[in-house]
């Protein structure tokens, strides 16, 4: 495994309020012992259910939500994308997406913001999924993913 830098070391993840509930109920970093827990929280950090987001977004073509002025909490450390390192690229070939502009990806802070923006536009949808399938959600999550991927 090649070492790679991650420009995001200072930069947070950042998550509005309102969301802060879903990141704990839905992450394993918050506990989970038995099967049912795992079945119950199919993310096990809060970076992958905020990643996912970003994605949900992406391929839906959702538009980056402006979190100027929003109450927000930081959700992880940017140093948590690092892992699996994979995500450094691709957090940088979407911000490249977003703004058109390849210098970007020497700003963390700057791929950061896209990348919180982006991850609470997917939000919603992504809790709407895991809401749907109470009791399931890991199973649901894995359909709904899979018809998002087939349309």
């Amino acid at each position: 495994m090649s070492a790679i830098s991650n420009p995001f070391l200072n930069a947070e993840i950042n998550a509005p309020n309102e969301f802060q509930e879903f990141f704990q109920r839905y992450s394993q970093s918050t506990g989970a012992s038995s099967v049912d827990e795992l079945d119950r929280k199919p993310f096990p950090r809060m970076v992958d259910f905020w990643f996912l987001a970003i994605g949900v977004a992406v391929k839906k073509k959702l538009k980056a939500v402006d979190l100027t002025g929003m109450a927000t909490y930081k959700a992880a450390e940017g140093a948590a994308v690092s892992s699996p390192e994979w995500r450094i690229h691709a957090l940088k070939l979407i911000a490249i997406g977003e703004t058109g502009d390849p210098t970007i990806v020497t700003d963390g802070r700057a791929m950061m913001r896209i990348a919180n923006s982006l991850a609470f536009a997917g939000m919603p949808h992504l809790v709407e999924i895991l809401e749907e399938h109470l009791d399931d959600e890991a199973f649901g999550l894995c359909d709904a993913l899979i018809d998002l991927l087939d349309n």
